[in-house]
C-alpha cells in the first residue's frame, strides 16, 4: 500500500480502527515518543489559477506527533485537536516503515475501511445532490402568455 493511500484511510477512517492497529503493533514492539502529541499551526498554501502564484490562504489547527518503532519513525499529523488519533498514525506509520510482518494483515482491514469512506462520501455527494436546483429546468416567465 502506498503511503498517500495509507494516510488518507488513517486520517479519514474511524478513530477505532487506528486505535485497534497501534495496539497490535504496542504489544508486540516498543514504541518511543519522540515528540508527543501537541496543537500547531500550519499554513494552507493555495496557488491562483489565474496568476499562477502561490499564496497562503490562512492557517490550520494541526495535532502533530513523532514515534520510534524498531529504528523506523513515524509521523502522524491530523487536523483539529485529536491526540490520541495523532499517535494511532505515527505508530502505524513508523511500523510500515520499519516493514515489519504485522503490517501485512493490516492491508484488508484498511482496503475495508477505504471503502466505507468511499460509500460516505457517495452518500455525502447523494444528499447535496438533491437540494441542488438545476437552472435549465426552470421555466422562462417573460415568455409566458398570461
Amino acid at each position: 500500500m502506498k503511503k498517500k493511500q495509507l494516510t488518507k484511510i488513517l486520517v479519514e477512517g474511524s478513530e477505532e480502527l487506528a486505535a485497534s492497529l497501534a495496539d497490535k503493533i504496542e504489544q508486540s514492539y516498543e514504541v518511543s515518543l519522540d515528540k508527543p502529541p501537541q496543537k500547531s499551526l500550519v499554513m494552507l498554501k493555495n496557488l491562483d489559477s489565474v496568476s499562477n502564484q502561490s499564496f497562503y490562504a490562512g492557517e490550520a489547527l494541526v495535532t502533530e506527533c513523532n514515534v520510534t518503532v524498531e529504528g523506523s519513525m513515524g509521523l502522524g499529523v491530523i487536523m483539529g485537536e485529536q491526540p490520541e488519533k495523532a499517535y494511532h498514525i505515527a505508530v502505524i506509520d513508523a511500523a510500515y516503515n520499519a516493514a515489519l510482518p504485522e503490517t501485512t494483515p493490516f492491508t484488508e482491514a484498511l482496503l475495508l475501511e477505504e471503502k466505507a469512506i468511499y460509500s460516505r462520501h457517495h452518500q455525502e455527494a447523494a444528499m447535496a445532490a438533491r437540494t441542488k436546483v438545476n437552472f435549465d429546468t426552470m421555466e422562462d416567465y417573460d415568455d409566458q402568455d398570461d
